[in-house]
């Protein structure tokens, strides 16, 4: 915790430069993130910003991942949900991207997703949905 205090403190008076995948570091002390693949800026925003870009945009159902081998951590876009009590599918998308999905808030975790899921989206064709687990 003193460590991020002073991390807070160095950047009222100065850039800090902070690599990190704890999204709870980037919304307490980031006014200005970026989100890095490989060597390429694929997003530069401020945190409140970018998470309110997909507003109306992030649906989630959830699953039963015992019933449904194809949400299990198989697939590269699974992930261990941090923030929410039940396994769940998120996509991002302008409407539900089939039944059973309900409209979410946004976070930065989908700010994550959905960006890097726009750049690896070139191996995907544009009509399907990013979905992740």
């Amino acid at each position: 915790m003193r460590f991020l205090n002073l991390l807070s403190e160095l950047g009222e008076n100065s850039v800090v430069i902070l690599f990190t995948h704890i999204v709870e570091d980037v919304s307490e002390l980031c006014t200005r993130m970026a989100i890095i693949d490989q060597g390429e800026i694929l997003l530069e925003a401020e945190p409140w910003h970018a998470v309110n870009e997909l507003k109306g945009r992030i649906w989630r159902r959830v699953i039963d991942a015992e019933r449904s081998p194809r949400w299990s951590g198989n697939i590269p876009s699974s992930r261990p949900s941090s923030s929410r009590a039940e396994p769940s599918s998120t996509s991002t998308a302008t409407r539900p991207p089939a039944p059973g999905f309900e409209p979410s808030e946004p976070d930065l975790e989908d700010v994550y997703f959905s960006t890097m899921a726009r750049h690896m989206g070139s191996r995907r064709k544009e009509s399907e949905p990013a979905i992740r687990s």
